[in-house]
């Protein structure tokens, strides 16, 4: 609230509540931006649809979901977790992570690149999360088309959509879902953060 006032902002109302009961507040929305929320729901398109209920027709939304090609070490990490049962609290995940700092689990080598890999909650939310879903293109595309929205395209670096471009010159809005699913065998750490992306309802 005080970075907003900050901003000069106003008309600014910030309500903390579940997001299936987001119909129950009874406006509609021209912007909606949710990242890294869905996919940690037990129904990742009951919450979609949620927020659809909300969001105006002529309104855009942003989403953000995690890639499973990108974090295939991490569900390779979380495999392991599960198979030996360890428990998420102070002194297994510090010895969890020495592991892959000391060389003893090398196909988890990569983990310690990220920055999240370095403090206590990081590495919990990496790696130990009770609930998380992955995704890749094909569902993208489903779940665009079952839900009759419009893909507007990807957030990316300028650099993953100039080389996109190379790929792919005759995509001039970069939005072919196809083509990121055959760009991403190619390249598939450009969603490592996750796919964030806008769409917007069919009218």
């Amino acid at each position: 609230q005080r970075k907003i006032n900050e901003l000069g902002v106003k008309n600014i109302e910030l309500i903390q509540m579940d997001l299936l009961e987001v119909p129950l507040l009874n406006k509609k929305f021209d912007i909606i931006e949710c990242s890294g929320v869905l996919h940690h729901m037990k129904d990742t398109i009951e919450g979609l649809r949620s927020l659809l209920k909300v969001l105006n027709t002529n309104g855009f939304m942003q989403l953000g979901l995690y890639s499973e090609k990108a974090r295939k070490t991490i569900q390779i990490a979380r495999e392991y977790i599960k198979h030996r049962q360890i428990k998420a609290n102070e002194e297994n995940l510090r010895e969890f992570r020495m592991s892959i700092l000391n060389g003893d689990l090398k196909e988890l080598e990569s983990l310690a690149l990220q920055p999240l890999f370095y403090t206590m909650s990081g590495i919990e939310d990496l790696c130990f999360h009770t609930q998380e879903h992955q995704f890749n293109l094909e569902n993208i595309q489903q779940m665009i088309e079952s839900n009759k929205l419009n893909f507007h395209g990807f957030i990316l670096r300028q650099n993953i959509k100039s080389i996109y471009k190379k790929y792919f010159p005759e995509d001039k809005t970069q939005t072919n879902i196809q083509n990121w699913a055959i760009f991403e065998e190619k390249h598939p750490k450009t969603f490592a953060g996750m796919y964030q992306f806008w769409v917007s309802k069919s009218k």
